[in-house]
């Protein structure tokens, strides 16, 4: 019995030792397994350094030369491990398990069309209407003494024709006596009868039309010169009238003043309109336009908008402010805004109404629904409905009937994706509709700096990476100028964690995540059915 004891324990012991012995050495063992059950080929595939794949399919490789079994290209020869060759346009592509996609949170949205507006709020003030500036300075030659001044400060309100103050001036009390001997000679003088005499003397009209003109010359109104005609009395001082109504916004002189030729007396402001001039930096101006609607908003009267239309966009650029000057015209006849006030000034404009939308609508030629059309070129088609790719980037274009219309694709593989689903595809081949743009969330934007990219999901779990030209950001979205078409999906949600994917791994332009694909080129050649992704 004390043997048998002892034997059941060395039994025990043994047993726990083998498993320890198996535990322990388990991948050595494994591994001397896969080489005893690898399969021939596999050692011709391993030996050679180069393969062949598909560059519409990456799946799609072969340890030699042939056809791709999916779209029936040529397959393309690289070395191996060699980075894959992707379309123009794409920066990267990333394979995903769905359990991957779903551990990173991944989610995605579609592209779409939506009416985006943008407002730009900048500050502003009120201005003098320029065009309602009159300055009035001396006119006569010489000196001349002001006698005496009816506008006595600054801000004192003036109307059209008022006297302003009175000159006097030896030469102009002259030219005024010139001009009543010339009317007395006139009525004394018997007009000459032939044509050579009114053509030496000079007929009375004339006479008394130099005269007039003269003092015209010097600022003496037609209404003051016909008062003189008809006082017959030459005056010592002439009064200079207001030439507009408004407000002395500047008195550069005084009584018993001399006045110099050419010398500024008054400034006066009509301030029955206004401007209100804004500042508007130059990324954000190429969105207005003469006319678009503006509103301003000024401290002094609270919850008031002054609304208006721009007026005028400066063409040259402030080098200090880094601004552009935007005006618009406001009506104040009640004098409630006082040139100098800041104001708040909002623009709304509608994203697809901007110069770089304008030009790109455009460039795509007349607004007529294409899908209407029985057939169009490849010139006015330019990219695939399927892959968005420029037609020719992957070969020459294949045609494909569908609904009537004769479209163009990029290879032999999207036109049973075209078929099978044709409003998906082929409404990207229609223009955007009015007031309207193509927009991305903005969280699917990586903004990298020399360039923006976002992750298109092309087929369950594959991801490229496209360079996108991107308008200013409106809200939470993003006008989209080129990379993208409608109905494509993007990553919303997880991009950053794709981009890092891309960055970590050099591999991953052409990167792939399947944990059951096999190894060696010559397996996943197999495995790879025909009903594979279609990727670009």
């Amino acid at each position: 019995m004390v043997m048998k004891v002892v034997e059941l324990r060395l039994r025990f012991i043994a047993l726990m030792a083998g498993t320890g012995l198996v535990f322990g050495y388990w991948d050595t063992i494994w591994n001397h397994y896969e080489k005893w059950a690898r399969p021939p080929g596999g050692v011709h595939a391993a030996a050679s350094d180069v393969e062949y794949y598909c560059p519409m399919h990456p799946t799609v490789v072969q340890p030699g030369p042939g056809s791709c079994p999916i779209c029936g290209m040529p397959l393309s020869k690289r070395k191996v491990g060699e980075k894959e060759t992707l379309p123009p346009g794409v920066v990267s592509r990333l394979a995903l398990a769905p359990m991957r996609v779903a551990q990173a949170g991944i989610e995605t949205s579609e592209v779409s069309y939506a009416p985006l507006a943008q407002s730009v709020v900048t500050v502003g003030s009120v201005a003098y209407d320029e065009r309602r500036l009159a300055r009035i300075s001396s006119k006569i030659k010489g000196l001349s003494r002001l006698e005496k001044l009816h506008v006595n400060f600054n801000g004192d309100s003036v109307k059209a024709g008022e006297p302003l103050a009175e000159l006097y001036a030896p030469e102009l009390h002259q030219a005024v006596r010139e001009l009543l001997l010339a009317q007395s000679s006139a009525k004394e003088r018997p007009q000459a009868r032939s044509a050579l005499g009114r053509t030496l003397l000079g007929t009375q009209e004339e006479m008394v039309g130099h005269a007039r003109e003269k003092l015209s010359r010097w600022g003496i109104t037609a209404q003051q010169v016909d008062q003189i005609l008809a006082g017959g009395k030459a005056e010592q001082n002439v009064s200079i009238l207001s030439p507009i109504g408004g407000v002395v916004i500047r008195k550069n002189v005084f009584e018993g003043q001399y006045v110099a030729e050419g010398e500024a007396m008054f400034e006066i402001a009509d301030l029955s309109r206004v401007w209100v001039q804004a500042q508007v930096y130059e990324d954000q101006f190429a969105l207005l336009k003469v006319g678009q609607a503006v509103e301003a908003a000024v401290e002094a009267y609270p919850g008031e908008t002054f609304r208006g239309a721009v007026a005028f966009i400066a063409p040259v650029l402030n080098p200090q402010t880094r601004t552009v000057d935007v005006r618009y015209d406001l009506e104040n006849a009640d004098l409630r805004l006082r040139p100098g006030m800041f104001a708040t000034v909002k623009f709304d404009v509608s994203v697809a109404d901007t110069p770089p939308f304008r030009s790109r609508l455009a460039a795509a030629g007349p607004e007529e629904p294409r899908t209407k059309r029985a057939s169009f070129t490849v010139e006015e088609q330019k990219i695939c409905p399927v892959t968005t790719l420029k037609l020719g980037a992957m070969g020459d274009p294949v045609s494909a009937d569908v609904e009537g219309a004769k479209v163009w694709t990029c290879c032999e593989a999207c036109p049973p994706k075209l078929k099978a689903e044709p409003a998906r595809y082929l409404a990207r081949l229609e223009p955007a509709p009015k007031d309207e743009v193509l927009t991305v969330p903005e969280s699917a934007v990586i903004d990298a700096g020399t360039r923006k990219v976002v992750y298109v999901e092309t087929d369950p779990g594959v991801f490229e990476g496209r360079e996108v030209v991107l308008g200013p950001v409106s809200g939470d979205r993003y006008p989209v100028l080129d990379g993208l078409s409608s109905g494509e999906k993007v990553a919303t949600a997880g991009s950053f964690l794709i981009d890092a994917e891309n960055r970590l791994n050099p591999k991953s332009a052409a990167g792939r995540d399947e944990p059951s694909a096999p190894k060696d080129a010559a397996a996943r050649s197999a495995a790879t059915p025909v009903a594979a992704p279609h990727r670009h």
